[in-house]
This record gives structure tokens, sequence and C-alpha cells, in this order.
């Protein structure tokens, strides 16, 4: 049996978990009644292959985890078994789960991804030193007009930082995205 613990309480415990990329996804519909609260303070975060979490924070004897646990409310098909399942993290152990990593991510599939999202797919698997303007455009859908703003979204940014990517050029003379 898995079970997951904070502040040495059990939070939940159930022989019903997936594992995926070393985490336990824990159904939703376990966890003990008043120990997860909407996190107000840790933004969503975008995963290429899952989708967007959102974040619980962790709530016991009076004292808060913040976004200890996350959640993919709507996940990408190569996901779905996550669906109604949480995973934790930042501090909170888990005991009982499985060895290994469980599934982990396919071949890199763009899917229907558009915008900002693309972007991140985009600075994730090119295998270019510098991605041109118009192959962005190709690829994601923005026009050297968004780049800017879409540049600033908050993943976009974590995936820039994460691969070493950065935005370079304006509108005058293109955009590109090369490694840094």
């Amino acid at each position: 049996m898995a079970k997951a613990f904070w502040n040495n309480l059990t939070i939940v415990e159930s022989a019903d978990i997936v594992h995926v990329e070393g985490n336990a996804y824990f159904n939703i519909d376990d966890v003990k009644p008043g120990f997860l609260e909407k996190s107000q303070t840790t933004p969503p975060t975008y995963c290429h292959w899952k989708g967007i979490a959102e974040y619980f924070d962790v709530v016991v004897k009076g004292k808060r985890n913040l976004g200890g646990a996350w959640y993919y409310p709507d996940p990408y098909p190569p996901a779905e078994i996550i669906r109604g399942r949480l995973a934790f993290w930042n501090g909170v152990e888990t005991l009982g789960v499985p060895e290994g990593r469980g599934l982990v991510e396919g071949e890199p599939d763009l899917g229907e991804k558009q915008g900002w999202e693309a972007l991140c797919w985009l600075i994730k698997f090119s295998e270019k030193d510098s991605i041109p303007m118009d192959e962005i455009t190709a690829v994601t859908g923005i026009t050297a007009d968004e780049i800017p703003k879409l540049w600033n979204v908050f993943d976009v940014q974590r995936y820039s930082k994460k691969y070493r990517r950065e935005l370079s050029g304006n509108t005058k003379i293109g955009w590109s995205i090369s490694r840094v």
C-alpha cells in the first residue's frame, strides 16, 4: 500500500496509484479530507507532454506546504492515465511506491499545440543552434509581432532557462531563438 505523509501525518494511503516519471500519482478522491487547499501562491506550470499542472497547498496541523501537491486537470492524451490524480513533492514523503520511473514521455509530439505551448515544445526539441522566425511561425503560429509578449509567459521563460535558449532580434530584422 502506497502512502504520502507530511508533518508526521498520513495525507493519503491507497493501493490505487499510477507511477509516472518516478512520481506516484494517487487518486485525488483517496486523499483524506482537509489536507489540501487550492494554492493561491504557486502558479500553474506547463509540461509539453502532460499539459498544465495546477497546485494544492498541503495543510497539516496548522502548517502549510505551499504547492506541495500537483495535478493535471486536463492532461494531454499521452498522459490521460493521470486524470483525477495528484502527486506530491516539496518535502511530502511517499512510501510503498513502485521502484523505477513508470510511464515516461514517448517520442516528441507537437500534436495540436499552438502559441506559447508550441513555443515551449520548439525550445525543448529543436536541434538547431538558432531557430529563425519563419520556422517559429510555421511550428507555433506565432507572428513576429506576437513573440515579445509570448516570450514573457512564465512557462516559456522556464523552458528557455532550462534548455538554455534566448530570444534575439526584433520586428525589423526578425526574431530568432538561439542556444546560449
